[in-house]
């Protein structure tokens, strides 16, 4: 048995080693002197981070149009969710500014000229609602020119103390954060009752009707094998054996799903399923919103613990299975019951067998496992769709 001290202690935590943006910020401040903000009803809203922390904020766009009723808002948004704001977000959003942060990490002629041009700007209100501050979120914040700055006190873990300290002075106000492990979706309405200073009431929500429909196929199960990093993708065998199980004993279509690095291996997902006219490969093939649509109206979703689970868990259509290594234990999965009903993760064997330790669990696993995911078998996840199967035809 591995120990939780073992694994607490394999949690790498990000250091900051950029010095290069230093001298990217000097060359903005010479170049780019900052101006006096007036107030001019404006408010600006940062969210660089990934397409699941997105998905876990937006609902909070709505209250803040309605607070901020008279004002212009402009949304700073990693371009990786760009579909997702445009169509599900405009209505909140009255101009988008998108940026492409591996451009912003190594390219500094990109760089200068993102911040040239977010310097040029001047805004009344400026909200940096992201718990765990990363680099590009510090160097951005540093040269946003508003009269008023709000963020939660938020964490460390993806810079320096001492960097984060820094831009922890730019801010009018920092809103205390509470200790521990909580949900994404609770953090960020914790972060916006502070700042409104009441207590907002919603649910996560996404209107599937919105994504473009998936017509090629129905009575169908999603496979999604992307994710952000390749020690949290499950192996295309493993995929290989749900996908026929799916087959045989559910009558299911197939539909692959990931992104265009994932290409290569969905053929090699499709060939081992082999049945060629029982699956449909999708990989780079779909935009976001296509996924949203293929997810939407899908019967059951298998995927590696990525965006694809928390866009079918909001969307509360299809059945959720997410192969789970440990990544982010309490802060994004499971989802509370309280929010979602169809979300079930498929834990690493680990992790079952020391659930009753499950609050130090979080706290060793909150950023990062280095559990290998395929230790988790396609047993464990075939025994949790039976369940599910068996007690939707006895619901029937």
């Amino acid at each position: 048995m591995r120990s939780l001290s073992i694994l607490q202690s394999s949690t790498a935590k990000a250091i900051f080693k950029k010095p290069i943006y230093f001298v990217i910020d000097s060359i903005i401040n010479v170049l780019y002197p900052t101006k006096q903000a007036r107030q001019n009803k404006s408010l600006v809203i940062l969210r660089n981070d990934a397409i699941g922390d997105y998905l876990l904020f937006r609902d909070f766009l709505r209250i803040l149009r309605q607070e901020y009723s008279s004002y212009h808002i402009t949304l700073i948004g990693n371009i990786v969710f760009k579909d997702f704001a445009l169509c599900l977000d405009r209505a909140y959003i009255d101009k988008f500014i998108w940026i492409d942060n591996k451009k912003f990490r190594k390219n500094i002629l990109y760089s200068i000229l993102f911040l040239a041009r977010i310097r040029k700007h001047t805004f009344d209100v400026f909200i940096n609602p992201i718990h765990s501050r990363d680099i590009n979120n510090i160097i951005i914040s540093n040269k946003i020119n508003a009269i008023y700055k709000y963020a939660p006190s938020g964490d460390s873990i993806n810079i320096a103390p001492n960097i984060k300290a820094q831009n922890d002075r730019i801010y009018t106000q920092l809103f205390k954060s509470s200790e521990g492990i909580m949900f994404e979706f609770y953090r960020n309405n914790e972060f916006i009752n502070h700042l409104l200073h009441k207590q907002i009431h919603i649910e996560p929500y996404i209107d599937g009707t919105l994504f473009t429909k998936f017509e090629a196929t129905s009575n169908y199960s999603v496979l999604f094998i992307g994710a952000s990093a390749e020690y949290r993708k499950w192996s295309i065998e493993n995929f290989a054996i749900i996908g026929k199980y799916l087959i045989e004993n559910y009558h299911q279509n197939i539909v692959i799903c990931g992104g265009k690095e994932d290409m290569e291996k969905a053929e090699i997902l499709e060939s081992k399923i082999n049945a060629k006219h029982k699956v449909f490969n999708m990989v780079g093939k779909t935009s976001l919103n296509a996924l949203g649509g293929i997810v939407y109206n899908g019967n059951l979703l298998v995927s590696n613990e990525t965006s694809a689970a928390h866009l079918a868990a909001i969307l509360d259509t299809a059945i959720v299975i997410a192969v789970y290594n440990g990544n982010h234990l309490g802060r994004f999965i499971p989802y509370p019951k309280g929010l979602r009903d169809k979300y079930y993760p498929v834990f690493h064997p680990f992790i079952e067998e020391n659930f009753d330790k499950y609050e130090e669990l979080s706290n060793a696993y909150a950023y990062q496992s280095t559990l290998d995911i395929n230790e988790i078998t396609a047993k464990q996840v075939i025994g949790v769709i039976d369940k599910i199967m068996t007690k939707g035809a006895a619901n029937e």
